[in-house]
């Protein structure tokens, strides 16, 4: 006879397993539908970019990827747009992956960032995210969008883009 033991909850990484990651120097290209104009609504917010160059002592080969982030926000022109809910999905350079659920995206004419959240899936996972940038697109031509249409979309840098155990 074989006798089972119950199986206790699976514990969790420490953050010494966990490791981190910090990235400098990526892009961002913002896409919302509808657009942005001057009466407060809901948009869909779908962004894919450059992570930038990427270290990490405990994963040293991941030096790059992509970025895509998803989110339904509410914003008005000249901001903000959110605070609001973001998923954001990385594609590191070694194949690998990491899934954040529940950012916090905010943003405005000039910049935005991203906080928190837990990873759930893939590298880093039990860890936190954070990230800022800065709007590269012209002023003057988003000003312009949201007096015809709508802002549909903007080019922003990603400054830093921190990810693990930070």
């Amino acid at each position: 006879m074989i006798a089972l033991a119950p199986l206790g909850p699976a514990a969790a990484a420490a953050p010494s397993e966990i490791g981190d990651i910090s990235c400098n120097g990526g892009s961002l290209n913002v896409q919302y539908d509808p657009g942005i104009t001057f009466s407060k609504s809901t948009v869909r917010l779908t962004a894919n970019g450059e992570m930038g160059i990427c270290n990490s002592q405990n994963h040293p080969k991941i030096t790059g990827g992509t970025v895509r982030v998803e989110s339904a926000l509410t914003g008005a022109c000249p901001g903000p747009v959110g605070p609001g809910y973001a998923k954001v999905t990385i594609n590191w350079n070694d194949g690998s992956r990491t899934v954040i659920d529940q950012s916090t995206f905010r943003g405005d004419a000039q910049s935005f960032s991203l906080e928190g959240g837990s990873i759930a899936d893939g590298s880093f996972a039990g860890g936190t995210a954070r990230a800022n940038g800065r709007t590269t697109s012209n002023l003057i031509e988003l000003g312009a969008g949201c007096v015809l249409g709508g802002v549909t979309s903007y080019a922003a840098t990603i400054d830093q883009f921190a990810v693990g155990d930070i």
